[in-house]
């Protein structure tokens, strides 16, 4: 003998099935799938340390998300400043290491943070005329810092204390010019590069009457 359902128990299994349709087609009645993360990767130029107050770290955030939503990129460069954006450029005042971290977060969700480190050196210190000298007196520069500023005296030995003070500026990434007098009365112009670990200064010593001559500086 066959038992029939009751009508109630078959109103009950149809009411589930329909809840469950609806939860299926209907938004907002089941849980949204998460939203992947990006893909992020950082890069800094220019390549080796750079000076305070003086060189313009340019840093780019390459992001990408599946699907084109769209990125909101931001930065926090270890010293206190924030900024955003795929691609800042940030001036470090003072020496030192720094951490900086990029975020990239999508409209959905996704978040994805990576890192790097930037050191930050300085041009103060004695320098020695290591390469080019030889046609002048002077045998090196103890050069002050600050910010873009260059100060200090060129020295010899012996130092017969008429060489006049040095006035220079530093410019981005790690070009340094400046001008003293000379004993015999003529402003003598030095001008070049630093190095990537600052260790020297490849450039140019320009004399009224002697002429221009290429010289090497090197960190004492």
């Amino acid at each position: 003998m066959r038992l029939k359902p009751r009508r109630g128990t078959r109103r009950t299994v149809r009411s589930a099935a329909l809840a469950c349709l609806l939860a299926l087609l209907l938004p907002g009645c089941h849980e949204e799938a998460t939203s992947p993360s990006p893909t992020l990767t950082l890069s800094r130029s220019p390549d080796g340390l750079a000076v305070a107050g003086v060189t313009a770290v340019v840093l780019t955030a390459d992001a990408s998300l599946a699907g084109g939503d769209a990125l909101a990129v931001s930065w926090d460069f270890g010293d206190g400043q924030t900024g955003s954006g795929a691609s800042v450029t940030h001036v470090y005042a003072r020496e030192g290491v720094y951490a900086v971290s990029v975020t990239a977060s999508g409209s959905r969700g996704g978040v994805t943070t990576t890192g790097a480190a930037v050191t930050v050196g300085g041009l103060g210190g004695r320098w020695l005329l290591s390469g080019g000298g030889e046609r002048f007196y002077e045998t090196g520069f103890d050069i002050t810092q600050a910010g873009p500023t260059l100060g200090g005296r060129p020295y010899s030995v012996p130092d017969k204390g008429c060489l006049g003070e040095i006035h220079g500026v530093a410019t981005t990434p790690r070009a340094v010019r400046f001008v003293f007098r000379s004993c015999d009365g003529d402003d003598v112009i030095i001008e070049g590069t630093a190095s990537g670990d600052l260790r020297s200064i490849a450039g140019t010593f320009t004399h009224p009457e002697v002429g221009t001559a290429p010289i090497v500086l090197s960190r004492q």
